[in-house]
């Protein structure tokens, strides 16, 4: 009896107002491709987020452009059967709160759950 695996839940972190990787983050992504790798038919959620520097427009904006940035890393893998949904929550949900304005590392970052 081979039961589902369960969701796995990754981040990955940019550098200040960019959708460019950390470098750590770089290092990182090859493991959500290996939890890909254990699926038959993955469904990927990618969900992007930023600090609250910036208007929230261009915070919701620049969340989607690191969403997609990941999301396109991930189907240049070219695995198949891959479902992968992108999203953005700019400045909406903050891991560290902070005030308006304040540049904090850990909020800007995607949240890969792979299913």
């Amino acid at each position: 009896l081979h039961l589902p695996l369960l969701p796995e839940q990754f981040r990955l972190f940019f550098e200040t107002g960019s959708a460019k990787l950390t470098k750590d983050s770089s290092i990182a992504l090859p493991e959500v491709i290996e939890a890909m790798k254990k699926r038959q038919a993955p469904d990927v959620s990618v969900v992007g987020h930023t600090d609250s520097v910036g208007s929230s427009k261009y915070n919701r904006e620049l969340g989607l452009k690191r969403a997609n940035s990941v999301a396109d890393k991930i189907r240049a893998e070219g695995l198949k059967n891959v479902e992968v949904s992108v999203q953005s929550e700019g400045e909406d949900k903050l891991l560290v709160p902070t005030k308006d304005g304040v540049a904090e590392p850990q909020n800007r970052r995607v949240e890969i759950t792979v299913r």
